[in-house]
């Protein structure tokens, strides 16, 4: 390939050569083979050189040009095929490395024979627009891996409440695979989303007076399943340039577990000051309960002493004696009770399991207790419970239901009939006392098997008590795979029952 003579292919006016210097784009000659038998001064200027007699003192072929020369191809055979080319966008390296866009218009020359002999067109250098257009495709390439992605929802919605557009995080908050399948399916997001529909009031009116809202919470459904979930909502209304209002557009996070989380925490604190209370309502009822024996037997052996040097009754003194003794018992007990759920709790309270019979376990209780029901006028009622063994510790089995029938004597009003029976329940054996007394609040109930709770306060101020030996009952049941259950109403009376594997 030779130089181009530029003489051979000048315009034939000035005008015209003036029209094509000036016409902003870069026109062309080239033959078949490619070489370039004409090029204006912008052309010229576009591929790196001077002027136009650079360009054709280089002699360099046009294919030199192309980053990759199957634009050329294509170029080539798309004029083959349609006799020319309108718009065709590729790369061209300048004479300095610097890689260009340029889009081509052009033709093929034909002799008279109608056979191509080479190439005429125009090139533009749309550098600028294509890589525009190439920043705003990875803008938004950018933006839709952010809203398809993103972990919390993102949405568009209308002012009258329907779902315009939603990523799949939100989709799948909703029940839905698809962003077609909820926008079809969200017609109303007031009724249809919010548990309480006044929410999406509250908060297109935040919307309308602020433009925003931040960090606002609902509770919603999810509309498919329509589970219940806690969200935060962040959002601004957005208008046109005029001001009016066009749609509102957002972000959903799901907060249930947070929300859980809060719940839990509330519950432990009203747990920590429930247990707080009823500890210091124990202390005051143990100061008291231990100040009652203590003061017997020092007031008793005082009188004791005293009728030892004065007196030679000694039916008097025998029965000074026993108050001591009773006080003794009484307070020993109250020591071995806050002794033993000390150890339970603190999980050094050895059980063996062993196989036990209800009918001896009950009998043997029943015989302790008597004596405690007889004081009182109390009928104890045992059915028949042959046949059912138990598999538990026999010395705490025998403490629990002594503690569960010393609260039925305890709480029973005089002359009443407290009944001990025998079945199975959910699998497990059950012994069952049931009696006719004070009874207990719903709330109390609930809270069985935490220690010092003595009942309501007429209660707790008409029968003494620390309330430890439900607590411990409670524990030691489930220590032994079984559990304590407590049916009360107030003035209704009280029917426990005692769960523990049964021996087969």
């Amino acid at each position: 390939m030779g130089a181009v003579n530029l003489d051979q292919t000048e315009p034939t006016t000035t005008a015209l050569r003036k029209m094509v210097e000036f016409s902003g784009v870069g026109l062309f000659e080239t033959t078949l083979s490619g070489e370039i038998r004409y090029g204006n001064d912008y052309l010229a200027r576009m591929l790196g050189f001077a002027d136009s007699a650079a360009l054709a003192a280089d002699g360099r072929s046009a294919d030199t040009f192309y980053v990759d020369l199957r634009d050329q191809q294509r170029v080539r055979a798309e004029i083959e095929a349609r006799g020319r080319v309108n718009a065709a966008v590729y790369q061209l390296r300048r004479i300095d490395g610097r890689l260009i866009w340029v889009c081509e218009r052009g033709t093929a020359m034909r002799n008279e024979l109608g056979a191509p002999i080479g190439y005429v067109g125009s090139l533009t250098d749309v550098t600028d627009l294509v890589e525009t257009q190439m920043r705003l495709a990875q803008t938004e390439a950018d933006y839709r891996r952010i809203f398809e992605r993103a972990t919390e929802g993102i949405y568009r919605s209308s002012l009258d409440g329907r779902m315009l557009r939603s990523n799949p995080a939100l989709c799948q908050l909703n029940g839905y695979a698809t962003e077609a399948e909820q926008t079809i399916g969200v017609r109303d997001i007031a009724t249809e989303w919010y548990v309480e529909p006044n929410r999406r009031a509250e908060f297109k009116q935040q919307l309308e007076d602020h433009g925003h809202v931040k960090d606002f919470e609902s509770e919603i459904y999810a509309h498919k399943t329509r589970q219940r979930l806690w969200i935060s909502e962040n959002a601004y209304l957005v208008r046109d340039a005029d001001g009016n209002a066009l749609f509102y557009e957002g972000t959903v996070r799901d907060i249930t577990d947070r929300k859980a989380a809060e719940r839990a925490m509330r519950d432990a604190l009203s747990e920590a000051e429930s247990a707080n209370r009823a500890k210091s309502a124990f202390l005051a009822s143990i100061s008291h309960e231990l100040r009652t024996p203590l003061n017997a037997i020092l007031g008793f052996s005082e009188l004791v002493l005293d009728l030892t040097k004065s007196s030679d009754d000694q039916a008097q003194v025998n029965g000074y004696v026993q108050h001591i003794k009773d006080s003794g018992d009484h307070l020993l007990a109250l020591i071995n009770d806050i002794l033993d759920l000390a150890r339970i709790e603190a999980g050094a309270r050895n059980l063996e399991t062993e196989t036990l019979s209800a009918s001896a376990l009950i009998a043997k209780s029943v015989a302790t207790v008597q004596p405690l029901a007889q004081e009182k006028g109390l009928e104890l009622v045992v059915s028949d419970c042959a046949g059912l063994r138990l598999l538990a510790d026999g010395r705490a089995m025998h403490q629990c239901l002594l503690n569960v029938l010393s609260n039925a004597i305890k709480f029973s009003r005089r002359n009443q009939k407290i009944r001990v029976s025998c079945d199975r329940q959910d699998g497990l054996a059950a012994i069952t006392v049931a009696d006719r007394g004070l009874g207990m609040e719903p709330a109390l109930v609930a809270r069985i098997g935490q220690p010092f709770l003595t009942g309501s306060k007429r209660q707790s101020t008409d029968v003494p008590g620390t309330g430890l030996g439900l607590a411990i009952t409670h524990s030691l049941l489930e220590q032994m795979g079984g559990r304590l259950d407590i049916i009360s109403e107030p003035d209704q009376g009280t029917t426990a029952v005692l769960l523990t594997p049964e021996a087969l």
